[in-house]
């Protein structure tokens, strides 16, 4: 077994609260898109660069995690009502893509704050690495403030996309209740298919798994938390660079009501979760006004215990067609049980 890295059980307790002003036109955007909105079209370097506005770039990319978290979180509903395989697969999918979109978004940071650089030589790789060699701070204060609570996301997203490990479904279920979740399945080193060891901690003698109440819940966190770190560096960086405080756009205004849908699906997630995931620090989001001013606030709680006597586990793999060992998640076999 390799080394065992960012389980969800260790790197979840440097969690912390956060407070996000909820501006009156931006309808649920981070105000971040506000603060890009007063930068002047062909000012800076974007053009340069060969980027588009700032402020566009992170408007297409907050859309997309929009669109791909409210396509997931539809298709979870569909199959609480009604479970299919073919369903599962397409969740699967689904989350394979929120994944891809919220490091898009992540990644497109980088060049937002590239654009409102001076002009250097274009970046030929990395944008972090090009930030630290011409001098500017932003790019590590960035990776800074998120690397905490999004490295368990991104070990998932980086497997996905340089091996051939595959993510699975499994719920669990009692009369009207299920409780979906997912793992990553690779082989270990028996070559017997089951939840990546690297990632899913080990439970009562079984590989674990996560589920979507308590995942999604912590997903929709990260969002939010990138969004105010990006508003932050951007402030330093018109200050440390220009030495201008960068101004908001109050008259700037967001028409759809994607983001709101999101938060309302969000807070009407069952508050049940896997066994694993009981007591573990969870970021709950509320609505909360002070002095007429709306804040979008993420509580640090622990996850509910949960009594799931007669709960039964569905959990199933399409296999690979060669592989004939299989290592289900909260399942010890009657040999190994004593």
């Amino acid at each position: 077994m390799g080394k065992t890295i960012n389980l969800i059980n260790d790197e979840d307790q440097n969690m912390k609260e956060l407070r996000v002003s909820l501006r009156a036109k931006l309808n649920f955007y981070p105000p971040v898109i506000g603060y890009l909105a007063s930068i002047d079209e062909g000012s800076y370097s974007y053009n340069y660069y060969g980027l588009r506005h700032p402020g566009g770039i992170f408007s297409l990319q907050f859309g997309n995690i929009l669109d791909d978290f409210l396509d997931l979180l539809r298709n979870l509903k569909e199959l609480q009502n009604k479970p299919n395989e073919v369903g599962e697969i397409r969740l699967e999918r689904r989350l394979e893509c929120l994944l891809y979109s919220f490091f898009k978004y992540y990644e497109s940071c980088y060049e937002i704050i590239l654009g409102c650089c001076e002009k250097h030589e274009s970046p030929g790789g990395f944008i972090y690495k090009w930030l630290k060699k011409n001098g500017y701070s932003v790019g590590e204060f960035l990776y800074e403030k998120t690397k905490d609570d999004t490295s368990y996301f991104r070990d998932i997203f980086n497997r996905l996309k340089h091996t051939s490990n595959t993510l699975r479904i499994l719920y669990f279920h009692r009369s009207d209740i299920k409780v979906f979740g997912y793992y990553l399945e690779s082989a270990n080193t028996n070559g017997s298919l089951g939840p990546d060891e690297n990632l899913h901690a080990i439970y009562q003698n079984a590989g674990s798994a996560n589920s979507f109440n308590f995942d999604l819940r912590r997903l929709y966190y990260c969002v939010y938390e990138v969004a105010e770190a990006l508003r932050s560096a951007l402030i330093l960086h018109f200050k440390e660079t220009y030495s201008i405080d960068l101004a908001f756009n109050n008259n700037w205004e967001i028409n759809n009501s994607k983001a709101k849908d999101l938060y309302d699906k969000i807070i009407n997630l069952p508050y049940i979760f896997f066994p694993n995931e009981f007591g573990k620090r969870l970021p709950l989001p509320f609505l909360e006004e002070i002095n007429k001013n709306r804040y979008l606030v993420f509580k640090i709680r622990n996850a509910k215990t949960t009594d799931l006597s007669g709960f039964k586990i569905n959990s199933t793999t399409s296999g690979d067609g060669f592989s004939r060992s299989f290592r289900f998640p909260f399942f010890v076999p009657p040999k190994s049980r004593r």
